[in-house]
């Protein structure tokens, strides 16, 4: 049941912070693919072996009808939240029950071992979707209809606000069942940036109001907070949406890619060590590695997005979701037709 809480709503300025972690939490990835090899971190391990995912019973799938059609759940699907948060320093999290941060950047990665393919889902952190709100024992005490990005703030900064985001996002999808999460401050990139070296990449953007240093049309190794800047900045960049932003990220993290293969094994460990404490995951190094791996071996489908109406309501930006867009986007990524 829905509950009237005081709505809360992020402005403009506010939206562009974090937008670092889709490059970040792909090369964390990366990275376990072909340098881990069994090391471990910390104690924490979901399986992602394909037999060890838990196929849903026949008499357990979900059937829904879409367009006069009926779906089921697919089975062999493991799905895993990636969240980028707008949190400074290491992932200390907090005592207070709504100072968890917000996830500015939320991608579900679903991976299909029957088709052994892999698909990302870039959720819009200003949708407008049912939210659990968590009391002060940490309990759900209600819902506010707000934006996905809030789901984090609530609980203790670290596993109970990913876990609240994780709830989000499988009630937008009818419960559909995600498996791990991961979840980065935004300080990462920067580190993995200049363990690198710098990241060299052509500026095609015009950043002059906000760093001159990014000349447009020139090639510049991008160091610290310059790597910061070319991934998450917005206003006052291009159209100042959320598309460029996003086409500069797929950019970085294609020449921190290049950057990284040059390096060893040794420095993957370090790599993944260093951003380690600016992460918050229940899924070990292992897991990742595996992960990982299926991403090279699978075949990779195009990323996907939901259609949507972003309005601006009292300075805030409230992106409304398309309904056919959304039941189209859940029956693609987890259902197929029923031949019954």
């Amino acid at each position: 049941m829905r509950n009237s809480y005081h709505p809360r709503k992020i402005r403009r300025k506010d939206a562009i912070r974090a937008g670092v972690a889709l490059a970040v939490l792909l090369i964390c990835l990366a990275v376990a693919a072909w340098a881990i090899k069994g090391w471990e971190h910390k104690q924490y391990d979901v399986p992602a072996n394909a037999e060890a995912t838990s196929e849903t019973a026949e008499q357990e799938r979900k059937h829904i009808v879409y367009q006069g059609t009926d779906y089921v759940q697919r089975q062999g699907l493991q799905t895993w939240l990636l969240m980028g948060i707008d949190e400074s320093g290491e992932a200390v999290g907090t005592e207070s029950y709504v100072g968890g941060g917000q996830a500015d950047m939320q991608m579900l990665l679903v991976i299909d071992h029957q088709n052994k393919t892999w698909q990302i889902l870039q959720l819009n952190r200003d949708s407008m979707v049912d939210v659990p709100v968590l009391g002060v024992t940490g309990k759900v005490i209600g819902t506010e209809f707000e934006q996905l990005t809030l789901a984090h703030s609530y609980g203790d900064g670290k596993k109970q606000s990913c876990q609240n985001t994780v709830n989000t996002v499988s009630n937008l999808f009818n419960g559909q069942k995600i498996d791990g999460y991961m979840a980065l401050n935004m300080d990462a990139v920067a580190i993995l940036n200049d363990m690198v070296g710098g990241v060299p990449v052509e500026i095609t953007s015009d950043f002059s109001e906000v760093d001159p240093s990014l000349t447009e049309g020139t090639t510049v190794t991008l160091q610290g907070d310059q790597a910061l800047t070319f991934v998450r900045a917005r206003k006052d960049v291009d159209d100042q949406s959320n598309l460029s932003r996003m086409a500069r990220q797929r950019q970085y993290l294609a020449a921190l890619q290049k950057q990284m293969e040059k390096r060893d094994e040794d420095f993957a460990i370090r790599a993944y060590d260093a951003v380690f404490d600016y992460m918050v995951t229940n899924m070990g190094s292992k897991t990742v590695t595996e992960i990982a791996q299926y991403m090279k071996e699978y075949t990779e489908l195009d990323l996907l997005t939901i259609d949507g109406e972003s309005k601006v309501e009292d300075g805030y930006i409230a992106y409304y979701l398309d309904e056919d867009s959304l039941q189209q986007t859940m029956v693609k990524l987890f259902y197929e037709e029923c031949n019954e």
